[in-house]
């Protein structure tokens, strides 16, 4: 079976390219790869590092005091829409000062009576302090010590403790530890057996499972099932797994995943106009983001599907929240934070995509927003990328105008060349929220207008249909085969940190397939990566590097590959033109690259870029695209770009596979 290397727009609707679809055959070869699936390679072998969120938790755990310093830690880049790629979690000299501080301070503040297994004035000061180094190493590096690590940390703290006393010993040794590779990396990197490839050690999958399930370092039974042998085979890893599952902090890494995979985390930080919308304060948005959170987690718990998610009819407010939304508030016992379940009509209020945290991230500051809110859907719900505008277009949204609704206001999009062929794709799908404002409250006119909620998908896999109003979109979402493919592809990336790997794709899809539409449980990709092969074997090759990795190096497993392309030249009939490729997205699998075209000289010209690229595009935008008999890749450009005046330039760009 073929599949797409990207989880892109069907053949027809592949680029968004100023001037109407593109013909099926023009793209077909380069979009489709010829690979099965019937026997994927394993992922490679990795290194990676916690993100800021599991570096607190495990600190937490590890130490028995609450940690949040990550949260100040620098940024970490997103790749594929979320925040934890394996391959984008370096460590620079920024984050290394900040780790280097948050492991001095939270050692500091530790309590050593808690993490001490011994009474240094009964046993002897180094016989216990070898026992604390052998059992906070363990919990730490998810792994026992090797004797040259034992070794290394007990002369540091005899260093320490020959001046200073053995509690000073003993919190360098913690902040050493916490600054650690063997701590702030996961290791997957497996022992080699007799087939070739690298099997993942028990501790290697207790690490793995840990994280998967509780987005933190494992307990003392994971790891006396990693000692013993149990998670080496089927049935001790399901066991475990079973437990996790179970446990009141699975929530942790559910929730966690829907505010990653919708960009929910912008919640709190997105900017509205407070003469516009003076409700919406600090916190109502805590509150918005805890009801989906408890909508998230109260479904995953009771094995509802992600149907159900899309069509429920109940939710979890305080009473100011319902208030704001104006709806009834519950009539149950409050929780700890003074959350009820509340019973929803379905009419205005229902399922995820009704949730002020949603309505209100995919916003404008002043305003509702179709084009922000069909995109959430076409990428986030569809996995349909659209490439960005062409960088010297306005993208600024229209004007407000109180004549003219929302809906209108966008109907621009609709007749100019230069945004119709994307916007087609987005806006009639963000019509569908129209009966909400840009902070989630549930409207019958918009302004003066009444609101037309009508609208439609086109142009996806197996999703195309019309729909008025948000219920009924997310019935049709509810129902669809491409929601719960992206659903489960999503799913698996996030769980490996890693961005559209073969093997992981294929699984993911299987997963997808083997439920009737919308009815796989929302902790189903979760549970299926328990009997994927990424949990048990790996390939690459055997280096030292990789097996003793040094902090502040960017942790790889093998380089990308070196790009070859010969770029060839820039022409026109009428000057001279000069080009300029730039990757900005480079990985195993493929690349994409801005095309800058410059006209150097004195005339108007109309451009053409003939170059050899590595691999083959199979998304353009801002231009055409083809190949010659001889394998030289043609750009030209749009209608709308494609003369230059004399000193004038544009920019287009791809994205291929190598």
């Amino acid at each position: 079976m073929k599949r797409l290397l990207f989880l892109s727009l069907p053949l027809g609707l592949w680029a968004c390219d100023g001037g109407g679809r593109r013909d099926k055959d023009d793209v077909v070869d380069s979009a489709l790869v010829d690979e099965t699936c019937e026997s994927p390679a394993p992922g490679p072998r990795l290194l990676r590092r916690l993100t800021h969120d599991e570096y607190d938790r495990s600190v937490t755990d590890l130490l028995g005091q609450t940690s949040s310093r990550g949260q100040g830690f620098a940024a970490d880049d997103v790749v594929g829409g979320l925040m934890n790629n394996a391959g984008a979690l370096d460590v620079s000299s920024l984050l290394a000062d900040q780790l280097r501080a948050a492991a001095e301070a939270a050692a500091g503040e530790a309590d050593l009576t808690l993490l001490v297994p011994c009474d240094p004035a009964e046993l002897g000061n180094t016989a216990c302090a070898t026992l604390f180094i052998e059992d906070f190493g363990l919990r730490a590096f998810r792994r026992p010590l090797t004797q040259d690590d034992l070794n290394r940390y007990l002369s540091l703290w005899e260093s320490v403790a020959r001046e200073d006393g053995f509690d000073a010993g003993a919190r360098w040794v913690i902040t050493a530890m916490l600054q650690s590779p063997h701590f702030l990396y996961r290791m997957e990197l497996g022992a080699k057996g007799d087939d070739g490839l690298y099997h993942l050690t028990g501790w290697e999958r207790a690490t793995a499972l840990s994280y998967l399930f509780w987005g933190t370092t494992p307990d003392a039974e994971l790891l006396d099932a990693a000692a013993s042998g149990a998670l080496d085979t089927d049935e001790g890893l399901r066991k475990q797994a079973d437990r996790l599952a179970a446990d009141p902090r699975a929530e942790t890494v559910i929730a966690a995943f829907f505010e990653d995979w919708l960009d929910l985390d912008r919640l709190a930080i997105v900017s509205r106009d407070t003469t516009e919308y003076p409700e919406l304060t600090a916190t109502v948005r805590e509150a918005m983001a805890g009801e989906t959170r408890r909508l998230v987690n109260d479904l995953a718990a009771s094995g509802a599907t992600i149907s159900d998610l899309l069509l429920a009819r109940h939710s979890f407010m305080t009473d100011s929240l319902a208030a704001y939304y104006g709806v009834s508030p519950g009539a149950g016992e409050a929780d700890a934070e003074g959350f009820r379940k509340v019973t929803l009509d379905g009419e205005k209020y229902g399922g995820l995509l009704s949730q002020g945290a949603v309505l209100t991230t995919w916003a404008l500051s002043a305003s509702s927003s179709p084009v922000h809110r069909g995109l959430l859907v076409r990428e986030h719900l569809l996995c349909q990328d659209l490439p960005p505008p062409p960088s010297n277009l306005n993208t600024s949204p229209p004007p407000v105008d109180p004549t003219l609704s929302t809906r209108e206001r966008y109907a621009t999009h609709a007749t100019e060349p230069v945004c119709q062929s994307c916007h087609r794709l987005i806006d009639p799908i963000g019509f569908g929220f129209e009966a909400y404002d840009g902070v989630g409250r549930w409207r019958s006119m918009d302004g003066e207008h009444p609101v037309d909620a009508t609208g439609w998908i086109e142009g996806s896999q197996e999703s195309d249909g019309e729909f008025d109003g948000l219920m009924e979109l997310s019935a049709l979402l509810a129902t669809s085969p491409d929601v719960q493919r992206c659903y489960s592809r999503v799913w698996f990336s996030y769980a490996a940190g890693l961005y559209e790997e073969d093997s992981l794709t294929c699984d993911a899809d299987a997963v997808a397939e083997a439920f009737a539409p919308g009815g796989m449980p929302l902790t189903g990709p979760q549970a299926a990566l328990l009997s994927s092969q990424h949990l048990a074997v790996r390939a690459g090759e055997a280096t030292t590097e990789l097996d003793t990795p040094a902090l502040g190096e960017r942790l790889a497993l093998e380089e990308l590959p070196e790009d070859t392309g010969d770029w060839g030249e820039a022409s026109s009939t009428e000057g001279n033109v000069d080009f300029e490729v730039v990757i900005n997205s480079d990985w195993t699998a493929g690349y994409c690259a801005d095309l800058y075209v410059t006209n150097n000289s004195d005339l108007r010209v109309t451009w053409e870029v003939r170059t050899r690229l590595s691999g083959t595009p199979y998304t353009v935008w801002s231009s055409q695209y083809s190949e010659e008999a001889d394998g030289t890749d043609v750009f030209i450009g749009e209608s709308w770009n494609n003369t230059l005046d004399p000193g004038g330039s544009t920019q287009a760009g791809f994205c291929a596979n190598r």
